[in-house]
């Protein structure tokens, strides 16, 4: 069986991915690593370019994760760019929307897996809109704002085993263990 490791720097990334991994053949091996990311506002050029950075120091299979957050209002803004965004705005991200505008938002999340050789990427997504508010201290940056479309409360607001069940990372996961027999 092929050992395959994810690389993160994010605690709650390693926490996620590691649950959702835990019915796996093998184990998940956790890298916590801080891997420079492209400042770019195509996702598939941040993933990649995530794995292959990843790849080049730790020299084993491997997967990163990587996200975007494309709110309507802003033309699809931030993207991919949703880290340097939330580093910024944080909680005032939700009003940036005035009253009465769509606050529809898609997050896209895409898992890269590296071997060296082979490089595929593999898309989880999930609508919905922004909240008026932050609610919630569940995942990540955004998640406390951002409502999945058919539920009421955000991610943030959702213990972990349901926040997974409509996680946009956590179907790109499971396209990736799919198609490589994990």
């Amino acid at each position: 069986m092929v050992m395959v490791y994810f690389v993160s720097a994010h605690e709650r990334k390693l926490e996620d991915m590691a649950h959702e991994w835990k019915d796996g053949p093998t184990p998940l091996r956790l890298l916590r690593l801080d891997v420079p990311e492209v400042l770019s506002s195509d996702l598939d050029t941040v993933v990649r370019e995530k794995a292959i950075a990843a790849y080049r120091v730790a020299l084993v299979p491997l997967f990163v994760e990587h996200g975007g957050l494309f709110i309507e209002h802003l033309n699809g803004f931030p993207g991919p760019l949703v880290k340097p965004f939330w580093e910024r705005l944080q909680d005032r991200i939700c009003s940036l929307i005035p009253p009465g505008q769509s606050r529809a938002a898609r997050v896209v999340q895409k898992v890269c897996y590296c071997d060296g050789r082979t490089l595929r990427v593999y898309a989880g997504s999930v609508l919905g809109e922004i909240a008026c508010e932050r609610r919630g201290d569940e995942g990540i940056y955004w998640e406390p704002m951002f409502v999945p479309a058919g539920h009421t409360r955000t991610l943030g607001q959702m213990p972990r085993e349901e926040r997974l069940r409509v996680s946009a990372s956590a179907e790109a996961l499971r396209a990736f263990r799919r198609d490589v027999g994990l």
